[in-house]
């Protein structure tokens, strides 16, 4: 096989060349032309000293997929100190960017509570889902914790 001459690869250059002139005429957007990358959720969880805060954070900036319609996102925090469940929840339509959580005060003293939550909202695939069970404690000199420390998820 012999070699392509140099006129062959100048011209194959050129094409690609034009290919990327073209593509920017077009209007080929690149990826953050919507405002940068799709940020997506963020779900947190905080336990304090005071009480166990659940929270989801949606951002639609960005996302190519998204075709502007409201988003719905669900939040629920349960607690079970022994001396009878507690529970919260709190919904929201998110045009774009929005927020939702719940929270649930504790004793100051608690030992191995049992904390349940879970958060739902609506993505391009259908309904994306973060739940949680764990035990936290808090002791009498404010020290605050949780048995699983994951305490942040991303999609």
């Amino acid at each position: 096989m012999s070699p392509l001459p140099r006129r062959a690869w100048i011209s194959r250059a050129a094409l690609v060349a034009w290919a990327g002139v073209l593509a920017t005429t077009v209007g080929v957007a690149p990826a953050d032309a919507h405002g940068g990358p799709c940020s997506g959720a963020t779900v947190t969880r905080q336990y304090s000293a005071d009480s166990m805060t659940f929270r989801l954070a949606l951002d639609l900036t960005g996302c190519r997929w998204w075709d502007g319609s409201p988003r719905n996102l669900v939040i629920w925090l349960s607690r079970d100190d022994g001396n009878g469940p507690a529970d919260r929840w709190a919904m929201t339509n998110c045009p774009t960017a929005c927020e939702v959580s719940a929270a649930l005060p504790h004793q100051v003293v608690e030992q191995a509570v049992t904390y349940q939550g879970e958060a739902a909202w609506e993505w391009k695939d259908g309904t994306r889902r973060v739940s949680f069970e764990t035990h936290c404690t808090t002791t009498a000199d404010g020290h605050a914790g949780c048995e699983d420390p994951i305490d942040t998820w991303h999609d």
